[in-house]
C-alpha cells in the first residue's frame, strides 16, 4: 500500500512541532535548572522517546500491509515506546533536586531506555519470527498447488489418448490427484525438499509421455504403473512424516 508524501510531511510536521513544545515547555518550568546535568539527560531522553515513537509511526504508515498482518506485535511495541515516553515524562518531576543524587537519576535512565529497547527487540524478533514462519506456510502452500497441477497436467495428457489399456493408471492418477486435495498444506521446512522432488517427478513424467505420444510410440504401461504407484507411494509418506512431526 503507497502512502501519500503529504502524509508523512504531516507526520514530519507533528514531530518538530513536538520537539518545540518539549523545547519551550522544558525551558518554561524548569527556568532554574536548565543549566543542570540531570536537566539536559531529561530533554535528551525525552527527544529521544519522541524520536522512537515518529520512526515507528513513520514506518508503520510505510509498510501498513504487514503491519494489518501482524497487529498485535506492533501495538506491543508501540505501548512500549509510549510507556518509556511516560516514564521519562515522569522523570522530570525530579530534575529540580535530581543533581543530589545524580548517579541514581542516570542510572534510573539507562536502566529504563534498555528495558525499553530489550521489550522491542524481543517483540522485533517475535514479528520476523512470525513473518517467516508465515513465509514458509505459503512456500508450502504453493508447493503442493504447483503439485495439484502437474497431476491434473499429466491426466489431460493420459485422457488426450485413448488407450483403453491405461484407463487404471488414470484412475490412479485421479486417486492421487484425491490425495493431494486433502493433504496437509502446511509443510515443515525438512519436507519441502521431498515436495519438490515430488513435483519433479511428476513434471518429468509427464513431460516423458507427451514426448513418447508426439512421435506416436506406445507407452509402457509396466513401467508406467510403477512410476505412479512409486508416486502415490511418496506422497503416502510424505503425509504420514508430516503427520507424525505434528503428533
Amino acid at each position: 500500500m503507497m502512502v501519500k508524501r503529504s502524509n508523512l510531511l504531516i507526520l514530519d510536521a507533528i514531530y518538530l512541532v513536538c520537539l518545540v513544545l518539549i523545547s519551550v515547555i522544558s525551558f518554561t518550568i524548569f527556568m532554574d535548572a536548565f543549566q543542570t546535568i540531570s536537566f539536559r539527560i531529561n530533554l535528551v531522553a525525552t527527544y529521544a522517546a519522541v524520536t522512537a515513537l515518529w520512526i515507528y509511526v513513520r514506518y508503520v504508515m510505510k509498510n501498513m500491509e504487514r503491519f494489518k498482518r501482524f497487529v498485535p506485535g506492533y501495538a506491543a511495541v508501540f505501548i512500549v515506546l509510549v510507556i518509556y515516553l511516560c516514564c521519562v515524562i515522569c522523570y522530570t518531576l525530579f530534575v529540580g533536586f535530581a543533581d543530589q543524587g545524580l548517579r541514581w537519576f542516570v542510572l534510573l535512565h539507562v536502566v529504563t531506555a534498555a528495558l525499553a529497547f530489550i521489550g522491542c527487540a524481543v517483540l522485533l524478533i517475535f514479528i520476523r519470527s512470525t513473518s517467516q514462519h508465515e513465509a514458509i506456510q505459503q512456500s508450502s502452500a504453493a508447493d503442493l498447488y504447483s503439485i495439484d497441477k502437474a497431476l491434473k497436467q499429466l491426466l489431460f495428457t493420459m485422457e488426450n489418448h485413448s488407450e483403453s489399456h491405461l484407463d487404471k493408471d488414470r484412475d490412479s492418477v485421479k486417486s492421487i490427484i484425491e490425495l493431494v486435495k486433502y493433504s496437509d498444506p502446511v509443510t515443515p521446512a525438512s519436507m519441502q525438499y521431498t515436495d519438490r522432488q515430488i513435483l519433479l517427478d511428476i513434471e518429468l513424467l509427464n513431460d516423458e509421455l507427451a514426448s513418447m505420444y508426439s512421435a506416436g510410440e506406445s507407452v509402457n504401461k509396466e513401467r508406467l504403473t510403477k512410476q505412479i504407484i512409486r508416486l502415490k507411494s511418496h506422497l503416502e509418506e510424505r503425509n504420514q512424516q508430516i503427520l507424525n512431526s505434528k503428533s
